[in-house]
């Protein structure tokens, strides 16, 4: 029988330790440790409270990791721009005196009711109060809706209705939309056809308020000797993308005689483009724009061009003046209004919410735009209740608008020429936070009407956001300086148009 073998356990002998270790020791033991706070198990009662406090269905912090990270500011290119010039009035003439009614042509390259911003309100209140001053007036316009099929080769499809009182022609041919080009290539058929319906309609003038798909018109002028007048409502004259925002999304300082728009948006025609706008922009009895910064702007590609600075005026009677006063803890509603479309900066509008997830803030966004750029902001914004979508929107809301609006917010992230949203919000006594370039940062000061932030830049509008939520007071003082403000009436303009359409009718 074989013995079992005992094995014993080695014994290790551990070192004495030092005489530092033991100080070290006894110091933790005699240290106070600090107290942590004991975590807290969230039953269903509690998650769905926190998620009603938040806003949203999820809480900020996971809402702020589903947006986009925030953009930084964009680069704005140094300027060497020189002084606009103010519009001189000139005495009435013999004609005007003796109230005789002119016929007026509205060229615009798109209107009522299948396009709605701006330029197309400026034309809209343009057409309509001549009409009311006893003037024959007419809108041509461009029209996407016309049924291409019902368009014969060669041919022009039209069709005429009336849109608020004023009459309007809509045309549409079988060439490529000139508003999807960068390149102007002449269309004989259409230039025929304008020249045809300029021979029908005798207009005394022409006011053209955006050349872009009325080229033929223009043309169809010169030739006819008809005079016109223009008013630049954006850079597409000197810019075949219109906004002055390069393909990397930056900010452009100029064509460069069409070497800048190669270089950055790779469009190798943009020298022959200028060389084709040029003698039409030349060859217009006067030219207007709305802000100082445009008209710089444009005569710095073309200096052989004068244009004066008109500023569009505000229909008073329209808007009623808000009267809300703030105190501390306010709840704030921010309200955009205008087209949905990148350009425009509402995905930086949204990412500034984003970062702000105070209970004490609402955003109200009015307007439509391109559909895959509406729905990547639905998606934003998605699981945010702050956050509402009201839709498109008229003339008539805009009081209703202003109303329940605290601050208007223009977010732009191009240089905006003249947004009449944010000059209807003046109107109104509702202050503007807006991006710091372009016609917007003639118009908003700092502490006196508003704020601005540096364009592209959402986490800057952000603490303008916390600066107005942590002091609501300020509001005060803005509206109060916004009532001192005189801002330009439509009658004032309107008086200046009926003054140059006199001028220059034959």
């Amino acid at each position: 029988m074989k013995r079992k073998r005992k094995i014993r356990s080695a014994t290790v002998k551990r070192s004495r330790p030092s005489s530092t270790t033991k100080a070290a020791k006894k110091a933790r033991r005699g240290a106070v440790r600090p107290e942590y706070p004991k975590r807290r198990f969230r039953n269903a009662k509690t998650t769905a409270r926190l998620r009603y406090r938040s806003g949203g269905k999820r809480s900020a912090r996971r809402r702020q990791k589903s947006v986009a990270s925030p953009s930084v500011a964009l680069h704005v290119p140094a300027l060497q721009l020189l002084e606009a010039q103010p519009f001189e009035a000139q005495p009435p003439n013999d004609r005007q005196q003796s109230g005789e009614g002119l016929s007026i042509l509205y060229i615009v390259h798109s209107f009522y009711p299948e396009s709605y911003t701006g330029t197309e309100k400026f034309v809209l209140n343009m057409a309509r109060s001549m009409q009311q001053r006893g003037h024959r007036v007419k809108v041509v316009t461009y029209s996407g809706q016309l049924p291409e099929q019902a368009v014969p080769t060669n041919e022009i499809a039209s069709i005429e209705y009336v849109y608020d009182g004023v009459p309007v022609l809509a045309y549409r041919s079988q060439a490529a939309d000139p508003a999807q080009s960068a390149s102007l290539v002449e269309e004989p058929t259409l230039s025929m056809w304008a020249e045809v319906i300029l021979t029908q309609e005798q207009p005394n003038l022409i006011h053209v308020a955006h050349t872009m798909r009325g080229i033929g018109f223009v043309q169809a002028a010169l030739r006819l000797g008809i005079p016109y007048v223009m008013t630049l409502t954006d850079y597409w004259s000197v810019c075949p993308r219109t906004t002055l925002v390069r393909v990397d999304k930056q900010l452009c300082s100029g064509p460069e005689g069409g070497l800048a728009c190669m270089a950055h948006c790779q469009l190798p025609h943009a020298s022959e483009r200028l060389l084709t706008l040029a003698p039409l922009l030349q060859g217009a009895q006067r030219i207007f724009s709305p802000s100082a910064f445009l008209a710089s702007y444009t005569q710095q590609v073309l200096p052989s061009l004068r244009i004066e600075v008109l500023p569009h005026g505000m229909r008073r009677e329209t808007l009623i003046p808000n009267a809300k006063t703030y105190r501390s803890g306010a709840t704030l509603t921010f309200v955009y209004g205008g087209s949905l479309n990148e350009h425009k900066g509402v995905h930086i509008l949204l990412q500034a919410m984003s970062l702000v997830p105070s209970r004490r803030l609402r955003l109200h966004l009015y307007g439509s735009g391109k559909p895959e750029y509406a729905k990547e902001l639905q998606r934003i914004a998605s699981g945010d209740r702050r956050i509402s979508f009201r839709g498109t929107y008229a003339e008539a809301d805009l009081p209703r608008i202003y109303q329940e609006a605290d601050i208007s917010v223009v977010p732009s992230i191009w240089f905006e020429n003249y947004p009449l949203a944010l000059h209807e919000a003046l109107a109104s006594h509702v202050p503007v936070i807006a991006s710091n370039v372009g016609g917007m940062s003639e118009k908003i000061v700092d502490g006196l009407n508003g704020y601005t932030f540096r364009v592209g830049d959402a986490r800057h509008l952000a603490e303008r956001f916390r600066m107005l939520l942590h002091k609501p007071e300020l509001i005060n003082t803005l509206k109060s300086n916004i009532r001192e403000m005189p801002l330009p009436s439509a009658d004032d303009e309107l008086a200046a148009y009926e003054s140059v359409y006199y001028q220059h009718a034959r």
